[in-house]
């Protein structure tokens, strides 16, 4: 358990470069290249960015076991957008972590002040929104090992997200483990909900908002991906969107500009009319239908969304996995 004080050390150490990054990302808001035409121009970007990225095929690999072919034609060869292993977390122990998670959520907000209509819960703080708040900060490490307990704990001692480290660790030929925030460990997952009804009071597009997670890179065996063990599924939406453009396949300086735009501009990602053209631009989107105790994973630096809960309630441990090369993989949330 790290002690208070350690804690107040590391959250000064991280306000001051997030003051840095702030002052820096407040220049260039003043800069000459930012007036009142910005959202039409970076949309204009975005679209000849996305337009000159051609559908490559890729495909969802369903299988009974997480194993290094599909881990490679995920995360190496790209010729999968994403892995799907229906079954991998038994429906009884699925019951018990969703059972608990609905006891205690609270609303995701992007960046700290974009609302969304997700949800995170059981104390499971996600460290995007741990960066944002000196109690969730807090929170983020003291209460740590405490979630990470008592998950094992409703799981029997086979909480589904160890025996996913284990699987990666044994298929990536370079192993698997749990990745650090400034000198401690991550949150191996955390619980995120999205329910009927959101309090958020976001109108939500009918495919839910395409985003990505990632800034899409120009390298292979480089990226992020996102796992989802699905503990809960509603009765109607929460169907998984991805689409099989790969972002990393546009090879110039341009593009590349292009695509840190994309990620850049995340909260007009949640305005509907941005939604509405950029669904426009894509191909036709493999679309999966998870039920309790399926997992997925999937390219996060490809376009992708989770349509909105219309009836019933959507319950998932969810973690990222990064790649960077011939290295382990690095898992945390």
């Amino acid at each position: 358990m790290i002690s208070e004080q350690t804690l107040e050390q590391l959250w000064e150490e991280h306000l001051s470069k997030s003051s840095k990054d702030k002052n820096r990302l407040l220049g260039l808001l003043q800069s000459k290249f930012y007036g009142w035409g910005v959202p039409k121009m970076l949309f204009q970007l975005l679209e000849e960015y996305i337009g000159s990225c051609e559908p490559d095929g890729s495909e969802v690999i369903t299988t009974k076991e997480i194993n290094k072919a599909s881990l490679r034609a995920l995360m190496e060869e790209d010729r999968a957008c994403a892995i799907y292993v229906p079954g991998f977390c038994p429906s009884n122990i699925a019951e018990s972590l969703s059972s608990q998670a609905l006891k205690e959520y609270t609303n995701w907000k992007l960046g700290g002040v974009v609302n969304t209509d997700m949800f995170y819960a059981g104390g499971s703080i996600p460290r995007e929104v741990a960066c944002h708040s000196w109690p969730d900060f807090r929170r983020y490490f003291s209460e740590r090992e405490d979630f990470v307990r008592k998950q094992r704990e409703m799981s029997g001692g086979s909480w589904p997200v160890d025996r996913l480290r284990l699987d990666l660790d044994e298929a990536w030929p370079f192993g698997a483990c749990l990745g650090q925030w400034l000198g401690h460990k991550l949150r191996p997952a955390i619980m995120r909900i999205m329910q009927e009804n959101n309090e958020s009071k976001l109108i939500v597009p009918e495919q839910g908002f395409i985003h990505t997670d990632d800034s899409p890179k120009l390298k292979l065996l480089r990226g992020t991906f996102s796992a989802n063990i699905y503990l809960k599924t509603p009765e109607e939406g929460g169907e998984l969107y991805i689409w099989s453009i790969n972002l990393k396949y546009a090879r110039s300086i341009q593009a590349y500009l292009r695509a840190q735009i994309f990620t850049m501009i995340q909260g007009y990602l949640f305005d509907i009319e941005w939604q509405k053209k950029i669904l426009k631009l894509l191909p036709q989107p493999h679309v999966i239908k998870p039920k309790a105790g399926d997992l997925v994973i999937l390219n996060s630096g490809r376009p992708h969304s989770v349509a909105p809960v219309k009836k019933g309630v959507r319950i998932t441990n969810q973690l990222f996995i990064r790649t960077n090369g011939s290295t382990p993989l690095i898992i945390g949330s």
